[in-house]
């Protein structure tokens, strides 16, 4: 099984630090460090499973690049859209799965 070092781009950072802002206005601060260690668990187990995930068919995902693929979280909000670069997985956007259409 090929292992990959996972890297993030900066618009996928942006979203991060935006979503990391939102949960400390809406949850308490031990509830936001709970949830963006699940999500940057989720964002590093591409590492290995990047392979499992196919090129996306939904032009939503494509638009970021031409051979995204796409992680949906554990709870089902949010969807990581990666690419595979040589030995790297890039982390293009993390998104809200419901903004996601074919």
């Amino acid at each position: 099984m090929k292992t990959y070092q996972v890297r993030i781009s900066t618009s996928a950072e942006t979203d991060f630090r935006d979503l990391v802002l939102f949960l400390l206005k809406n949850m308490s601060i031990e509830g936001t460090h709970r949830y963006i260690t699940a999500m940057r668990n989720e964002i590093m187990s591409l590492s290995i499973l990047a392979d499992l995930y196919r090129t996306s068919s939904f032009a939503d995902v494509l638009r970021y690049h031409a051979k995204a693929r796409k992680m949906v979280s554990h709870n089902k909000k949010w969807m990581y859209i990666f690419h595979i670069d040589g030995d790297a997985v890039v982390v293009d956007r993390i998104r809200p799965a419901k903004l996601i259409k074919k």
